[in-house]
């Protein structure tokens, strides 16, 4: 995927991305040339296709092929003619538009994905993690769906989650799928590190990803469900219009100095606003208190967050981060049949900082890119 100018009917010339694959690989009605990205759903925030360009990547195995297709898919990726056309024929006037489950049989597990962000200007690339959820559907169901259909998607996981917490295991049940998609990654404190050191001219950001956000804040003007407040656009402004949520946010440099922003602080009038999160993807930057920058510095995200340091800190450290107003996501225990509180916001996220060495060796320039995931705390409460 990379950069692209629309060319879509009412977004002609509009900032967009692209989909491109060189490999033999068979994927019906892509274009594997080069395949826009299409404004199909966009339910907050500004309608342009810029938004295309920033986000988040959803890879669901539906189920294993077998037959005459397993064969096609075999011949098409070891390069043989003729695999892709029986495949595609399937879906255009074959079995699959009678029947999507024809020939296959339930996921098997195995799925792997990679990704990476290369920054070509710089020449630093930025290996990304990647979460993976063990046993997503219910056990011995296939979800096949044609090419260009949405609708398997996280929330036709199982309703049965597995977490960890207060030193043991626990397997909860939920009403929905989707409740327990998010009690993977429900986090009560997240926890990344900053570093905009002078010397190497240190830059970060930090990627808050919510992949579950849509699901229950489908749009800021409605009532959010838990565990989402049900206030649902704090602190985002008029050009983001998207859902936002209220941070408790602590920033702790290398020697243990800090200073807060969250309620409740008292400032000088008039108080700063607290910081929030908006949509489901947000970039956040620490920089030092003179810094010119006015945009995010590695990714050039259009919904980010620039934080001017105070100057009387150290120039690396962490930052933790609660969330105000949130509810708890409810649950229960198979074991014991309890009911359980999950607190905090379904979260993941990756810190990326880029160093420069001007002087590496005489008369030459080097940079150095890297990566952390982003920590995270569990908090489950046990309800008697």
């Amino acid at each position: 995927m990379g950069a692209y100018t629309s060319t879509i009917e009412n977004h002609e010339g509009e900032d967009s991305a692209a989909h491109a694959s060189s490999d033999y690989s068979c994927a019906p009605r892509l274009n594997k040339v080069l395949e826009q990205f299409l404004p199909d759903d966009i339910p907050d925030g500004p309608d342009t296709m810029s938004r295309a360009r920033e986000g988040f990547i959803e890879i669901i195995e539906m189920g294993v092929l077998e037959g005459e297709l397993a064969t096609a898919a075999v011949d098409q990726w070891t390069g043989m003619t003729g695999g892709c056309a029986l495949l595609t024929d399937t879906w255009n006037d074959g079995e699959w538009t009678i029947d999507t489950n024809h020939s296959l049989t339930p996921v098997a597990g195995g799925l792997m994905a990679e990704a990476d962000i290369i920054d070509v200007s710089q020449g630093i690339n930025y290996s990304l993690p990647v979460v993976a959820l063990e046993d997503f559907f219910v056990e011995g169901s296939i979800h096949h769906a044609e090419p260009g259909d949405d609708s398997v998607s996280l929330d036709t996981a199982a309703p049965i989650a597995s977490v960890y917490a207060n030193k043991k295991s626990y397997q909860l049940s939920f009403e929905r799928g989707i409740d327990a998609v998010s009690a993977v990654f429900m986090a009560d404190e997240v926890i990344s590190t900053y570093n905009y050191e002078v010397n190497v001219n240190g830059m970060h950001e930090t990627v808050y990803t919510q992949p579950t956000r849509r699901f229950y804040q489908p749009i800021p003007s409605f009532s959010a469900l838990a565990p989402y407040p049900t206030t649902g656009a704090y602190g985002c402004s008029s050009e983001q219009v998207y859902g936002g949520v209220e941070l408790a946010q602590t920033i702790i440099d290398r020697e243990g100095q800090y200073y807060v922003q969250q309620v409740g602080i008292p400032t000088p009038p008039p108080p700063p606003p607290n910081n929030s999160f908006c949509g489901s993807v947000f970039v956040q930057s620490i920089v030092s208190p003179g810094s010119s920058q006015s945009e995010s510095p590695l990714t050039q995200s259009n919904n980010s967050q620039l934080i001017k340091a105070r100057g009387t800190e150290t120039e690396n450290g962490f930052t933790q981060i609660g969330f105000v107003n949130t509810r708890p996501l409810v649950g229960t225990d198979i074991n014991t049949n309890k009911t359980v509180h999950l607190m905090g916001l379904p979260i993941i996220g990756v810190t990326l900082n880029r160093f420069t060495n001007f002087n590496a060796a005489p008369g030459v320039m080097a940079q150095y890119g890297f990566s952390h995931p982003i920590k995270t705390k569990t908090r489950l409460i046990e309800v008697d």
